[in-house]
């Protein structure tokens, strides 16, 4: 008994670190998905109206922004807060030149949810936006959308591409690990075929074994990698907005899931190739 603990010891040690190495890969490009969101937040979109506009058209108009799915944050700059805004930037002496000219029209700045943008939804915003009667034109620095969005298609496909062949190293190395450990019982397998044990019965011990282990490999493995991530976060550099983010949680679950049906396959499969074996070819 003692000769079988230690492939299954090695099998859910294999698991694991087959885990963690996948985890860190998601993670890396989680982050890398949300720093692209950021840079998208970061794009502000400014409505500019013709000068001069009602109050109740500017509300109007700052109510309906703020009620698109779309829309983050929108808010309402008057010329003489802009031209505030443009003195601490230009300096009073390159403002009192312009002898009480101000050039800045009603604007509206509004920024966007990074996940939600993109160049089709904007230009379908931007198109509602120019129905209103005081509003003048738009600036959008639309060409730079574009250019992030190829990096974040870019990036979907590199990462789809490398995740799957990790995911199939993973499995391969999780399968030898665990056909070790039933190798290790295998003359129990056919003992109990002589006799006279169903073959749903000799795999179930097996199969839920898997399924242990890829529980409790998961299981290690999202704790570990978590604990990474808040370390990281209070001594190296902050990195709440990945910590925060309610995809983080759905990728440990995805790695639960893949932890347990790795397992389960894997036990599966190893244990076909010891039933229904002669006894000479099991030695």
């Amino acid at each position: 008994m003692k000769r079988a603990q230690i492939p299954l010891t090695h099998s859910l040690a294999s698991l694991t670190l087959s885990l963690i190495v996948l985890g860190l890969y998601a993670l890396f490009m989680l982050a890398g998905q949300l720093a692209l969101e950021q840079a998208r937040e970061r794009l502000e979109y400014r409505v500019h109206l013709y000068s001069p506009s009602s109050p109740e058209q500017i509300q109007a108009i700052l109510t309906w922004l703020r009620s698109q799915g779309l829309v983050r944050e929108a808010h309402y700059i008057p010329p003489d807060e802009a031209m505030e805004n443009f003195k601490k930037v230009a300096g009073e002496e390159f403002v009192h030149a312009m002898d009480g000219f101000n050039p800045f029209p009603p604007t509206f700045r509004v920024t966007f949810y990074g996940e939600k943008v993109s160049s089709d939804s904007i230009l379908a915003f931007s198109k509602r936006v120019l129905e209103w009667e005081p509003v003048k034109e738009i600036d959008y620095p639309r060409r730079l959308l574009e250019v992030l969005e190829k990096r974040s298609g870019t990036l979907r496909l590199i990462g789809l591409f490398v995740g799957l062949v990790m995911m199939v190293i993973s499995f391969l190395l999780i399968f030898n690990a665990v056909r070790l450990a039933i190798f290790a019982r295998r003359l129990e397998i056919r003992t109990m075929e002589l006799v006279g044990a169903t073959r749903s019965f000799i795999q179930r011990p097996f199969l839920f074994i898997g399924i242990l282990q890829g529980v409790v490999g998961a299981g290690v493995a999202v704790t570990l990698l978590h604990a990474g991530l808040t370390l990281v976060d209070r001594f190296l550099l902050p990195i709440d907005f990945l910590i925060s983010d309610w995809r983080l949680l759905a990728l440990y679950g995805g790695l639960i899931i893949f932890g347990i049906l790795m397992g389960y396959l894997a036990s599966r499969l190893a244990i076909q190739r010891f039933l229904n074996q002669t006894l000479e070819r099991l030695i």
